[in-house]
């Protein structure tokens, strides 16, 4: 599929339409504040219960009225599928289509924050008969809209992920219908071929496939394991399914976006069950949304971005939904935030490689739980001071698009491995993934503000070859990882790799039973060890020794002592006992830590418009400073020197020119030079200042105020 829409313009822009709002008479005035705004792209939701009140009338001239007024002001318009907001008809018509919760009750579609006209969750997919009314309303609207000017991209469904139940505590999870538990069943014959074969991996003696049932209760671990992995790959299937049918019926680019934050930082992840490496195969385009809270957020903005990165897999990605804050609504207001924090995570977005960015939105809601949140105007529909200070971001998009869209990040020396069958023992037994997602966090943390670019790749995309261009391979609570995972680590090991474990590693097989030694999956050979007791390391810091120093590791999650066969201690418990251990093994080296390092540095916050988290501080330095040592003795190089608190990228050129984007992410200003050490400079512009900056001041004096992004366009040359 050709990417001309992504080349032929940066996208830049807000989501615009969803249901009735904003009005018809509002259009034309709001269209024209975007252009000039500088916005060139618009996105707008089709929701099916607005578009088609009646079975068969379907609204295609209203959605084409919306188009004819944004191509008269020059704007791209991508239209999204909502088709969890079914008609009523569809719903009075269609009750045993309902989703079902595990206690047999059927949910009747309702209004919800995300969806005030109504109709939401829909009717559950797992029916064919579902399928076809879904596609007669997709197929008619692309025939009647497909050819219009203004049409740059489909969107097959919003944030693919199982809607989950948030009035119970843990959330209920969904879907058990006949349909669901047929489809899952299916699921399972493809996965384990006989039943046999299923009892053994469950622990069970059924006799007939009849008897299978999805777990309801909160016990069990490879019976709930399979169950979320069905359903996420349920989704996955789903946004495969709608975007053929849009492709049967256009050669528009598909685009596609995950819910906040990507599914590496979704502490909802066993309910709400969506994988994003899955969902992106099918796209043309793929995309992130993130409503971050507090300046502080930025780093996970960074996290959720590196994320939809590795899931694009080359394929150009975006920010598609970046929150403006003051979520909630109605009764609930948080305020309009700094413009600089917007400033950040926008510009945040762009040095991780994002080649578009659209906010979350432009008018503010006028029904439901989301009325007055959100908005870069007011409620008349007036710019405020935030809509000013993306435009001047977007006026950089529009002067130097060749630029922006043409350079790329360097290269990740690290990666950090996801793994999605980890998240779901966790949250199998405690009912939630914080612990994997501030494990994962916070490694990333510690990297990020040394501006080492780090890559999170997924557990059953990764091979030895895919793991060769990185020093250093690190896996944050790595419970159950994949099959293909422990092959292609163990080889990349053996061909030289370093890899650095949270402790546990392996402890359950592919089936989620418990292996017969940590760590399992044959890992205690190579990582020179196995686990001699394990706990939890309670509320205290636990205090380690390493390299003539003692300092506490915070809010680690596990204490894990070893019994070494040829591994070498690297740090010890204060009673001596070794704590982080590491072995040469073949071509490589194996580390192993007794205390999840990087638990202490999770910003334990949330930046999906569903889940917030209040965020808590801890002191990470001594663990962060083993970490990165760590790094530096695989190799990793930290080729970009900033002063303290500020982080940047280099997105390189391929004419000379390039992108140098730096962010001051603390609350006072600071002072300083920049230390390329791979790059020599020679001139440099602040695009936002249009100021030039000479060697001297690029040496030393360089000034950042609080929170402030800098983004400077660079000539030089690599020193070797």
């Amino acid at each position: 599929m050709s990417h001309a829409f992504i080349d032929s313009v940066f996208p830049f822009g807000s989501q615009y339409l969803r249901g009735l709002t904003p009005r018809p008479e509002d259009w034309d005035r709001d269209m024209a504040t975007m252009r000039d705004l500088g916005f060139n792209t618009i996105r707008a939701w089709l929701v099916w219960g607005t578009l088609e009140p009646r079975q068969g009338e379907v609204d295609v001239a209203y959605v084409r009225s919306m188009l004819d007024t944004a191509h008269k002001y020059g704007l791209r318009v991508g239209l999204l599928f909502h088709l969890h907001g079914c008609p009523e008809w569809a719903i009075r018509k269609h009750r045993r289509y309902w989703y079902v919760d595990e206690r047999g009750r059927s949910f009747e579609p309702a209004v919800r924050a995300n969806t005030p006209s109504g109709g939401w969750p829909g009717l559950c997919f797992d029916y064919k008969q579902v399928h076809q009314l879904e596609d007669a309303f997709i197929t008619t609207m692309i025939k009647g809209l497909d050819d219009h000017p203004a049409l740059a991209f489909w969107e097959p469904i919003n944030e693919p992920h199982q809607w989950i139940d948030f009035s119970q505590s843990p959330p209920g999870v969904f879907c058990y219908c006949d349909g669901t538990r047929a489809a899952f069943i299916d699921w399972l014959r493809r996965k384990y071929g006989t039943l046999e074969r299923l009892n053994e991996a469950w622990g069970r003696r059924m006799g007939e496939w009849e008897e299978v049932r999805p777990p309801t209760w909160r016990f069990g671990l490879s019976d709930w394991c399979d169950w979320r992995t069905f359903t996420a790959e349920n989704i996955a299937a789903l946004v495969h399914r709608r975007s053929d049918v849009i492709r049967s019926c256009s050669k528009k680019p598909i685009a596609v976006h995950a819910w906040g934050g990507s599914c590496v930082t979704c502490t909802e992840l066993g309910s709400m069950a969506f994988d994003d490496w899955k969902n992106a195969d099918p796209t043309d385009i793929w995309g992130d949304s993130a409503f971050p809270q507090r300046a502080s957020s930025t780093v996970l903005v960074g996290l959720g971005m590196a994320a939809t990165r590795s899931a694009a897999r080359g394929r150009p990605f975006w920010q598609a939904e970046l929150g403006t804050a003051d979520y909630h609504g109605t009764m609930i207001r948080t305020g309009r935030l700094p413009s600089r924090w917007l400033e950040m995570w926008s510009w945040e977005s762009i040095r991780q490689g994002a080649k578009g960015l659209l906010y979350w939105q432009f008018r503010k809601e006028r029904h439901g739980n989301e009325s007055g949140a959100f908005g870069l105007t007011d409620y008349a529909g007036n710019p405020t001071q935030n809509a000013h200070a993306v435009a001047r971001i977007g006026g950089l998009f529009n002067e130097h698009r060749e630029l922006f869209a043409r350079t790329q990040p360097e290269k990740a020396q690290v990666a950090i491995v996801f793994s999605y069958q980890s998240y779901m023992l966790t949250w199998s037994q405690m009912r939630t993934c914080r612990l994997n997602v501030d494990a994962m966090s916070g490694y990333y943390r510690m990297f990020w503000e040394r501006s080492i670019p780090v890559d999170v790749v997924h557990e059953e995309r990764i091979t030895a070859q895919s793991l060769a261009g990185y020093r250093l391979v690190i896996l944050p609570m790595p419970l159950a990882l994949a099959p293909q995972a422990r092959e292609a680590i163990r080889e990349y090991i053996a061909q030289g790799g370093q890899v650095l474990s949270d402790p546990y590693l392996c402890a359950y097989d592919a089936d989620k039973a418990l292996d017969v030694e940590v760590p399992g999956g044959g890992f205690a050979e190579i990582f020179g060890c196995h686990e001699y007791d394990i706990r939890q390391a309670g509320e205290a810091p636990v205090k380690i020794n390493w390299n003539g120093q003692s300092f506490p590791v915070e809010r680690s999650h596990f204490q894990a002592t070893w019994t070494l066969k040829g591994a070498q201690v690297v740090a010890s418990y204060e009673d001596g006992q070794p704590c982080v251990v590491q072995h040469n093994w073949k071509r490589g080296r194996a580390i192993l830590a007794g205390l999840n390092l990087g638990l202490g540095a999770a910003p334990q916050e949330g930046v999906g418009d569903d889940v917030q988290r209040s965020g808590t501080g801890a002191a990470y330095a001594g663990a962060a400073n083993l970490v990165t040592t760590l790094a530096r003795e695989a190799g990793v190089e930290q080729s970009i020197i900033m002063p303290q608190g500020v982080v940047a990228s280099l997105l390189r050129g391929e004419d000379g020119k390039h992108l140098f984007i730096t962010l001051n992410t603390q609350t006072e200003s600071v002072t300083g030079g920049v230390d390329l050490k791979r790059f020599e400079f020679h001139s440099g512009i602040d695009l936002l200042s249009q100021k030039p900056v000479d060697q001297s001041a690029w040496r030393s004096g360089l000034t950042w105020e609080a929170l402030e992004t800098r983004v400077f366009l660079i000539e030089g040359q690599d020193i070797r």
